[in-house]
């Protein structure tokens, strides 16, 4: 005679799915294991992918001027900001950004699309922002090397440029 899973009654008649028994408990239903095994791993990958899914300038242009857009942060020195920065972007530079991340004045869970000159700078500022609690942090594809190929517009300050 076969004892009860752990949990259940020894007096109550519990079966698994192919009309035995059940001695333990992931015997009597074992797809619902496998169901948390897959949503779980959906889960992860998701994060992950969140995380790593980069916005590209096409899909920036696109939310230009739309309620709740991503924070854009140039993560640049202040002097190549002046010379050229994409409009509505918070010029904070990476080497600066541990200290003053607070100046974001974001909630951790609202989405922020970090760049720089090449993207190297940019990587560094996703990796602290999320290591700060950050949840979605992406990256502007190809940075701003990749918005002046296509000759998008830029904003500058201070003298003029031909």
């Amino acid at each position: 005679m076969h004892e009860a899973a752990p949990g259940i009654a020894s007096d109550a008649a519990v079966f698994n799915w192919n009309g035995r028994r059940a001695r333990w408990p992931w015997e009597v239903d074992p797809m619902r294991h496998v169901i948390a095994i897959l949503s779980l791993s959906l889960a992860v990958a998701g994060l992950a992918r969140a995380a790593d899914a980069p916005v590209s300038p096409a899909q920036w242009r696109a939310l230009d001027g739309q309620a709740g857009r991503p924070l854009l942060l140039d993560v640049r020195h202040a002097e190549e900001y002046r010379d050229g920065h994409i409009a509505g972007a918070l010029n904070i530079p990476v080497e600066q950004l541990a200290s003053r991340y607070g100046a974001l004045d974001v909630p951790r869970e609202r989405e922020i699309v970090v760049y720089c000159k090449s993207g190297r700078r940019a990587a560094k500022a996703q990796a602290l922002l999320e290591s700060l609690g950050y949840a979605h942090v992406s990256l502007l594809d190809g940075s701003l090397n990749a918005w002046q190929q296509q000759a998008l517009p830029l904003v500058r300050e201070g003298a003029a440029h031909p």
